[in-house]
């Protein structure tokens, strides 16, 4: 079976979106991981001492190699105790039945202060959570998938305000709903509507629209799976379904990562998978990095969880109905697994202007646009949204005025603090998992800056 899995989850949480597309997608960089096998390896605060008598610190050791530089807390403004804090609170959800296992990662000012992996990666053979278990980002995928565009931009390939039908000759006749009305779609779609979720696309799964049950009756998607082979049927598709509003005047979460991945294929030639090994996950040293987990890693690789009836149930499993083996459908808007350093070192870049470890892969001009507001005044109340990240506009919330984030259908959340040099990932596998969980654990964060780096 080819299908591809879609995670129903409140927008708010920021969920929705993978798959469960079926057969031949390659895992990432195999080759290359293989290449840069560690001599060393960090432990925190160990310094190892090598032949000749030099004292070298082991994440120096590793630059260049995947593996973020190491520091004490204290040396970039933060606390061993606030962060045990962290941890500690960590451990007390799986303790407390509130979490079956959970990795995070923290890093600010480039170096990485905090790594904590609690729980239990499977539980139906009892493996533990570790730092290098392979998690369902699902909807994480998003801004990923929004760089990779972004990069062609900046290429020269694709031009954020042209219509897509350069790429897309099947929407050329596209409409969409103006009240009860089907008219003609004015504007047309432009990679722009696509990234910042205002193309007019729906997603199906769970809205009664006129458009979501069109998208059902025509077996793109159900309650949770994709049912089209691969996105380029998808936007075959797409295209005889009138849009929910015309492009520009709504912000609707949508299949519009998807379809933007179908679009990097398009513009590249080349699958999803290989444009992201050669421009994105290869150049980042991101290790580790799948749409389909192949079986030597799979092992690494657990199960997915629901809570009901009072219990911790699971809703998916590497061995029966998997998700991410076999793959043929590329969700760009949330196929990919990996283990949690891989998305800190992204978001790194992203924070580091589109740099990482003297490897550039995006303008600074281009990140800024991707990490501030782009939407017109209301169209989206009480936040903002760039190209690719949701985007904090006021103070008194969570996280300060300038953030930006996004987050998966399995639980697992980040974000990214400018003002603070601060990059935040957490990555529980729990679908419907409270909010109040991420609040508390971004509250413990905030309270491990030293009183003079605040």
């Amino acid at each position: 079976m080819f299908h591809g899995r879609g995670r129903a989850c409140p927008v708010p949480s920021f969920g929705k979106p993978t798959q469960r597309a079926r057969a031949t997608a390659r895992p990432f960089g195999r080759d290359r991981v293989a290449a840069t096998t560690k001599l060393v390896v960090w432990f925190k605060g160990l310094w190892i001492l090598f032949p000749g008598g030099a004292l070298v610190c082991a994440a120096v050791a590793n630059a260049g190699v995947g593996e973020l530089p190491r520091s004490e807390p204290e040396a970039v403004g933060m606390t061993k105790q606030g962060l045990n804090a962290v941890a500690a609170e960590m451990d007390r959800l799986v303790a407390d039945g509130e979490l079956v296992g959970m990795t995070a990662m923290i890093a600010r000012r480039g170096q990485v202060v905090f790594e904590h992996a609690t729980g239990t990666l499977d539980l139906e053979t009892g493996a533990p959570m570790r730092m290098d278990s392979l998690i369902r980002i699902y909807s994480m995928t998003k801004p990923i998938t929004s760089a990779a565009a972004l990069m062609m931009v900046d290429d020269g390939k694709l031009d954020l305000d042209e219509p897509v039908t350069r790429f897309f000759p099947e929407w050329e006749d596209q409409t969409a709903y103006e009240g009860d009305k089907i008219v003609p779609v004015d504007p047309p779609v432009t990679a722009r509507h696509l990234l910042q979720h205002t193309s007019g696309l729906a997603y199906g799964y769970d809205g009664d629209s006129p458009v979501d049950k069109a998208y059902r009756e025509a077996g793109l998607i159900d309650d949770w799976d994709y049912l089209v082979r691969d996105t380029n049927i998808l936007v075959q598709r797409l295209a005889d379904i009138p849009l929910l509003f015309q492009p520009g005047t709504r912000w609707h979460y949508s299949f519009s990562t998807d379809v933007l991945g179908q679009l990097i294929e398009r513009v590249s030639g080349q699958p999803l998978d290989a444009y992201f090994d050669e421009r994105l996950v290869g150049p980042l040293g991101m290790k580790d990095v799948y749409f389909d987990v192949p079986v030597d890693v799979v092992h690494r690789f657990g199960t997915d969880h629901e809570f009901k009836n009072g219990n911790f149930v699971v809703q998916d499993n590497p061995r029966e109905d998997p998700e991410f083996i076999d793959v043929t459908f590329l969700s760009g808007g949330g196929g990919l697994v990996m283990p949690t350093e891989s998305y800190v070192r992204f978001c790194q870049m992203i924070l580091n202007g589109g740099t990482l470890d003297g490897t550039r892969v995006l303008q600074p001009e281009t990140v800024a646009l991707m990490t501030t507001d782009q939407l017109p005044e209301g169209l989206w109340p009480n936040s903002g949204f760039g190209l690719g990240f949701a985007i904090v506009t006021e103070d008194g919330g969570s996280t300060p005025r300038g953030s930006y984030s996004w987050g998966g259908a399995a639980g697992t959340f980040f974000w990214i603090d400018p003002g603070h040099e601060l990059v935040a990932v957490f990555m529980p596998q729990f679908i419907g998992m409270p909010n109040a969980i991420q609040e508390k654990l971004k509250e413990l964060v905030y309270a491990a800056f030293s009183n003079h780096s605040q």
